[in-house]
This record gives C-alpha cells, structure tokens and sequence, in this order.
C-alpha cells in the first residue's frame, strides 16, 4: 500500500479532461496567431522603410499601387466632394479623417487623405474644411488598407460632405468609376496637408510576440493546473516534504 502511494499514478478526472482537450488548443492557437500577426507587421514596417526612401514619381505613371510607394499628383480638388470618416481620435482629441477627390490633370481621379481635422464633440456641427484652389501638385504616399472594415450597418448617404465611419474604395468605385484602386495619404509638407502624424502599424511586433507569451503561459498553466488534478503529485510531493523533514 505504501508503494503504491509513493509511486507515480494518473487518476484521470473527465471534467477537467474535457476542459484541457476543449481550452488548450485554443490558447496555443491563439499564441502562434500572434506570433504569425508579429511576423505580417515586421514585413510591413520593412517595406515601409524601404519604399519610403524611393524617389517620388508622378502616379500617372505606375502600373501598379504599393503601399508606401512615394508619388506626387498634379490636378484640383473638387471643392464639394470629400468624407469626413467618423470617431477619429488624436491625442485624446475627438475629430474625422477627411478623404478628398482629387481630379488628375491627365484626367481620372484620385482618392486622398488630407489627414485630420478637429471636430464638434457634441456632433452638431461639422468643422469647416479649406479646400486648396486651382490646380496644384500634392505629395504623399499610396496607401490602400487590407483589412475589412466593420460597420453597424450599410451607411447611405447622398449629401455633401458625407459623415461615414469608414470608406471603401471598391465601394467609391461604383459611384466613381473614375477613381484609382488606392489612395494617397498627404505628406506633412504637402499641399492641403491636414494633420498627418500616422501610425504604421497600431500594434507593434514587439507586443504582437508579448500576447504570444502570454497565451502560451495560459496555455502551461492549464496543463499544469490538468496534471496536477489527474495524477498523485501533490500527494508525492507532500510525502517527500515529510520525509526530508524526518532526516532534519
């Protein structure tokens, strides 16, 4: 009888069995989507620094829109057609993002984002954006997200200038046949530059591979939490205390 107290035994428990075959696999898959998410925004900031130190060539010219790609565009902007996106906070300060129609002087039209802009917190009204006159060179890089919007809802709106959350330019492109596939995010020194200080990325790789470790550290502790449930450790472990305070 004693032998076998002092022996290692599983004694398998099906509630926290089902709870290991059920969670685990969900905290270790979550850990390595992190880690594939660490990896996707490394690869993104390396292109950023490396597109960013291209020289600018006129957008007319590409036959293809790489995010981050310098380019410069030469036209007007249409004094009644832009979008104020919704919920745009900086620094703490409530106010929209305002995406413009630009009209290329080679004809077509661009989608661009002049930054942002203050805005009435209480939402009655909205801020009174300048518009540069006449035609004039803008300067930027070519930016079209990835990611899919999330909206409560399909947005309708007819009116001038149009208060949305979000703008899809596949969306845009129904209504604007002429409009490019992607965008231009003004430079600072750009003409009609609004406010541009941007975040490549919102979450850094660095903390992407934080929420890695701490899934998987879950993920360890329930496994230990399982182990230590279904088998007589505790109980050996107890026994050997004992015995090392016998030979005291």
């Amino acid at each position: 009888m004693v032998a076998q107290r002092t022996r290692f035994q599983w004694q398998l428990d099906w509630k926290s069995a089902l709870a290991i075959i059920l969670i685990l696999p969900v905290l270790v898959s979550l850990g390595f989507w992190q880690l594939q998410r660490a990896d996707q925004k490394k690869v993104l900031l390396a292109d950023f620094e490396e597109r960013r130190l291209l020289p600018a060539l006129s957008i007319t010219t590409l036959d293809n829109y790489p995010n981050y790609r310098p380019v410069y565009a030469s036209g007007e902007f249409d004094a009644s057609r832009y979008w104020l996106l919704d919920n745009r906070i900086f620094r703490g300060r409530f106010g929209y993002e305002i995406m413009a129609v630009f009209n290329l002087s080679d004809g077509g039209a661009l989608l661009v984002n002049r930054g942002w802009i203050a805005g009435d917190a209480s939402r009655r009204t909205l801020p009174a954006v300048s518009i540069p006159e006449g035609v004039v060179t803008i300067t930027g890089e070519l930016y079209r997200s990835e990611e899919k919007n999330f909206s409560l809802g399909t947005e309708l709106h007819t009116t001038w200038p149009r208060r949305q959350q979000w703008l899809d330019i596949d969306t845009e492109r129904k209504e604007f046949p002429e409009i490019l596939p992607v965008s231009l995010r003004l430079d600072a020194s750009s003409v009609g530059a609004l406010q541009t200080e941007r975040l490549v990325v919102n979450v850094s790789p660095a903390k992407h591979t934080g929420y890695a470790v701490q899934w998987f550290a879950m993920a360890l502790a329930l496994a230990i939490i399982f182990i230590f449930r279904n088998t007589n450790l505790m109980e050996l472990r107890k026994l050997r205390k004992g015995e090392e305070n016998k030979d005291l």
